[in-house]
């Protein structure tokens, strides 16, 4: 099943039991978010991308840098877990993690919000590739994708399963537009992905095919030196 399917699925299920107000308040967010024309100024192909540098969870750093030492790299920047639908995201970009690999590329994903272990089968939950809290959306908001949910939807993002912000220990309220980002080994975006509609995301297999054509393009290069 595509991930869209997927989505399309969880996006019915929650319309059919989620609070009339709550859904209300979720359609006028999203409205009020397309209306602010960020996704306009967000950082898009063609662009050159931010570098960051975080702390992974086992300790150490990931530096996107180093990353793209070594090829393609894709990051994905997510709500948290607490989304259903970023779940089935992250769900789908592990199973492709395989032929993400293959293509020569990283795949790395990053959140405001600290992780349970909820979100992968297995006995640990632990996912198949690093997620990186990125505090406060210090880094989203360098590719001008950090938005601060209005206080008039708060509660209807709390009845989405936002955590409280005792549980997140910020008052901000900030948020990534969830978005996907696929990068040649010079830090060129050469695909973006990102929608005021939470509840839309890139396929896998998009990435995928812009991974081949990238290596498709270098191969012949180094045939001719």
């Amino acid at each position: 099943m595509s991930l869209k399917a997927q989505l399309d699925a969880c996006r019915s299920e929650y319309e059919a039991n989620a609070e009339p107000h709550v859904l209300d308040a979720v359609g006028r967010s999203v409205r009020t978010l397309a209306e602010t024309r960020l996704i306009a100024r967000a950082v898009k192909a063609g662009e050159r991308a931010p570098l960051f540098r975080l702390r992974c969870r086992g300790g150490g750093f990931i530096d996107l840098s180093d990353l793209l030492d070594r090829g393609p790299v894709v990051i994905s920047f997510f709500w948290g877990d607490w989304s259903s639908f970023c779940v089935l995201e992250l769900r789908a970009l592990a199973a492709a993690l395989s032929e993400i690999k293959r293509l020569g590329a990283t795949l790395v994903a990053l959140s405001p919000h600290a992780r349970g272990n909820s979100s992968f089968p297995g006995s640990d939950g632990e996912p198949p590739f690093p997620i990186l809290r990125d505090r406060g959306c210090e880094i989203a908001g360098r590719y001008r994708i950090a938005v601060t949910v209005p206080q008039r939807f708060r509660a209807a993002y709390l009845a989405m399963g936002h955590p409280s912000s005792e549980n997140t220990g910020s008052k901000a309220w900030v948020l990534p537009i969830p978005a996907t980002y696929v990068l040649d080994n010079t830090g060129l975006v050469v695909l973006s992905y990102l929608d005021a509609d939470h509840t839309t995301r890139l396929e896998p297999t998009d990435i995928l095919v812009a991974l081949a054509q990238m290596r498709a393009a270098v191969i012949p290069d180094r045939n001719n030196r």
